[in-house]
């Protein structure tokens, strides 16, 4: 019997999880990020994925792939971690160090958005369609399969948290990203200690002061997911993410305005191409998974 390893790792925690070859999950495994030593951070993974294979008595020779998501800039083809905001890895060069920890293993990374959409890709059955995911998080940004092949630019395609959403001095990150709700609700109720889950609660009961700032962010969205259908015309846009997982409503909201701005009879109807995640959290572990079960 085969296994596989796979990590996501995020800004606040680093989540790994062992895989039967066939895909099935074996068993998960959660902790915190370290933020501040790149040498600790590596520690921690390579630590997380042994204690995963001691657990399960699986041998670490039986480990046939490892798959890596992580955020930020990477050079996927070099296997190196470039830059990462939330994580203190500069041109970190990730796959060769766990080359040495797991010389019997194919090793990949790539960005932890990437894994996702690719998760969401193959588990819709696509294997020649176009499909966007956008992740509304901490951040916001998006990834774009066609024919089963991602569309990576010269390195950043995907970053919308850098889209202008009226003067030049506000983006998308800064008007709706997880952050930016909580400093707007903080600031509207002068209570530091605000959380977004708490100000979810007050639009539910239908706050108008939290529904004023909900609604601007939900049509911040609505227009991007709108420019992202009119240029690329996918075949599925998933909206993915802590935000969009946790509150499915959200993206009610966002489909129902984007199908008021198609009004030519070639638009009529695409808004029901918009998605909620099928894996929400566990979207970007599983889509590594997915990716290095896939390298020939």
């Amino acid at each position: 019997m085969g296994y596989i390893l796979a990590a996501d790792i995020g800004g606040t925690k680093l989540a790994t999880a062992l895989f039967k070859n066939d895909g099935t999950v074996v068993k998960t495994n959660e902790s915190l990020s370290e933020k501040k030593d790149e040498e600790l951070l590596f520690q921690c993974l390579v630590n997380s994925f042994r204690s995963l294979c001691i657990n399960e008595g699986v041998n670490f020779d039986d480990i046939n792939g490892i798959a890596v998501g992580i955020p930020g800039i990477v050079d996927a083809e070099k296997g190196i971690a470039v830059f990462q905001n939330n994580l203190p890895w500069r041109d970190f060069p990730l796959v060769e160090r766990l080359e040495s920890e797991f010389p019997q293993s194919k090793i990949m990374m790539d960005n932890d958005v990437y894994m996702a959409t690719w998760g969401e890709y193959t588990t819709r059955g696509f294997s020649s369609e176009t499909m966007v995911y956008m992740t509304l998080s901490t951040g916001i940004s998006c990834c774009l399969i066609h024919q089963g092949l991602f569309l990576r630019g010269s390195g950043m395609a995907g970053e919308i948290g850098f889209s202008l959403t009226g003067t030049s001095d506000t983006s998308l990150e800064t008007l709706v990203s997880g952050p930016a709700l909580e400093l707007k609700g903080r600031k509207q109720f002068n209570n530091p200690e605000l959380s977004l889950k708490e100000m979810m609660v007050g639009y539910y009961q239908g706050n108008v002061h939290i529904a004023r700032i909900i609604n601007e962010a939900v049509t911040a969205l609505a227009k991007e997911v709108y420019q992202i259908l009119v240029f690329t015309d996918p075949h599925c846009i998933v909206l993915g993410g802590g935000v969009f997982n946790h509150h499915p409503t959200l993206i009610e909201a966002v489909r129902k305005e984007v199908g008021q701005y198609l009004h030519h009879p070639l638009l009529k109807g695409k808004e029901e191409r918009i998605e909620a995640s099928i894996y929400k959290g566990e979207a970007g572990i599983r889509g590594a998974a997915s990716r290095v079960i896939n390298i020939k």
